[in-house]
């Protein structure tokens, strides 16, 4: 479950004011496959923009592996008024072998590197609720815009009838301090 109550987003679930709406729930960890020393990783390969196809650099993107958390830049502007997105991997770093429109939309040139994988939306007024549509098309994205991966997601129930996840305050501060990193901030 996850609720936007004061104490909610203060992560004080104990002193929830829904409890009698939301009922009990149940604590589970999602957390990555395989840990990764990432930020000795970058700092090995360069903030640059190392994509394969690009470059004889790596990128971040290459630690991520299927099942796998991972932000990337969200384009601007953009429906949700997004600063990243969070998604599921389901097909890790791949060249394209052709030019591939994904069901968002999104349109990748062939030679291109990419990743695929579902992805979570963030929901109501905290910056730490994502939700996942399990029905939702996968998304294709390009490596390029990878900023964070192989982070933790914490299962707190369903909300509105899809899978409801919380984020912990020091992975968005994470995830927020390598998007200014990769903006130039």
């Amino acid at each position: 479950m996850c609720c936007f109550c004061p104490s909610c987003i203060d992560e004080d679930w104990e002193n929830c004011s829904n409890l009698e709406y939301t009922g009990p729930w149940t604590l589970h960890n999602v957390h990555p496959r395989k840990p990764a020393d990432v930020v000795d990783y970058v700092d090995a390969i360069g903030h640059g923009q190392g994509i394969p196809d690009q470059s004889d650099e790596g990128t971040i993107a290459d630690l991520v592996e299927v099942g796998d958390f991972f932000a990337v830049e969200a384009e601007w502007p953009n429906d949700y008024s997004a600063e990243f997105w969070i998604l599921q991997c389901t097909k890790p770093l791949h060249v394209l072998a052709h030019t591939t429109t994904d069901a968002y939309g999104e349109t990748h040139e062939e030679g291109s590197s990419v990743l695929e994988g579902m992805w979570f939306q963030q929901f109501g007024k905290s910056p730490t609720c994502f939700v996942q549509y399990p029905s939702a098309p996968v998304s294709v994205v390009a490596a390029g815009q990878v900023i964070h991966v192989r982070f933790a997601l914490q299962s707190t129930g369903v909300l509105k009838g899809s899978p409801s996840f919380k984020l912990s305050k020091d992975t968005l501060e994470a995830i927020l301090d390598s998007l200014q990193r990769v903006q130039g901030i």
